[in-house]
């Protein structure tokens, strides 16, 4: 029986990146990988045929395809594709930049196909992903791409490290329903750069183009908690962070916060750490003192 291969075992590496605009030449179409493939398109339309399918492509649909898998690109005349592609070894590193071979396969060298073992989660990868609402993989993906051409110290440490991170992040998408969403996480990062705003709801609503009903559900999903949740979290450690790490005043913490008076916030503060601010800030400068008594 044939063992079947972790995600987290691959040692991925870089044979070959680069950007590539298609123009519809014959060897764009009826070809073979001796690598693991990703195209990420970021321009034009078309299509991708494998495995007897056909697959629409759009700016931000990322393809994968196996080695030895025969596979076409079809593109639409008045919107010609350009794509990032990266091709792979994930098991044993070829030390060749020869990606490709053509159909009829007369320059077809057996010594370059790369190794491939069963493994559940690149099976699944298999055809398209589309990355659209994940602007962060899209751009990591191009900086791997980048970096890959640069004349650097530790290059391949450093892009083959990115690649495998990517991947395992990419692998999430199918894993996992919480996967960061730009939409909701451009509303937390607004809670955390300013703790002490309150805006309306409807505020954040129209931020993400999205239906109150809508809005909540991938909060929620992504998070664990609402969005009045997640904020009181973030007001509740930052609090905790400023009275630790300076003297400010508790009321001015207080005000900095959004908090309507000091006797609600410290109300609050209590239920969620289970004492005051008070006690906190008097923790805190009994350990400020015995700290200070050892260095001298």
């Amino acid at each position: 029986m044939t063992e079947i291969t972790s995600i987290v075992s691959i040692e991925p590496s870089i044979r070959a990146a680069h950007y590539h605009a298609y123009s519809g030449r014959v060897k764009e179409k009826n070809r073979f990988g001796y690598s693991f493939a990703f195209h990420l398109i970021y321009k034009g339309s078309g299509s991708v045929q494998m495995n007897g399918r056909s697959y629409p492509l759009k700016k931000g649909t990322l393809v994968f395809i196996p080695p030895g898998l025969k596979h076409t690109f079809h593109m639409n005349e008045s919107q010609p594709i350009s794509s990032y592609d990266m091709y792979c070894d994930f098991f044993t590193k070829k030390k060749t930049i020869q990606h490709l071979y053509f159909d009829p396969q007369l320059d077809f060298e057996p010594g370059l196909l790369t190794e491939s073992r069963p493994c559940k989660e690149l099976e699944q990868l298999t055809g398209i992903t589309q990355l659209t609402r994940y602007p962060e993989l899209i751009q990591t993906f191009i900086q791997i791409v980048r970096m890959n051409r640069l004349d650097i110290q530790y290059k391949a440490e450093i892009v083959n490290s990115l690649l495998y991170s990517w991947i395992l992040q990419l692998i999430n998408l199918n894993l996992s329903d919480n996967i960061p969403d730009y939409r909701i996480q451009k509303i937390i990062d607004l809670m955390e750069q300013y703790p002490g705003m309150n805006p309306p709801y409807e505020q954040w609503l129209e931020m993400c183009q999205l239906k109150k009903s809508q809005f909540y559900s991938m909060f929620k999903k992504m998070t664990g908690l609402t969005p009045k949740e997640c904020f009181f979290r973030i007001k509740m450690q930052r609090a905790y962070a400023t009275i630790h790490e300076s003297k400010r005043s508790i009321t001015s913490i207080a005000e900095d916060l959004g908090f309507s008076s000091v006797h609600y916030f410290s109300l609050q503060f209590s239920k969620y750490f289970g004492l005051p601010p008070s006690e906190l800030r008097k923790q805190t400068k009994v350990a400020t003192v015995s700290y200070s008594k050892k260095e001298s």
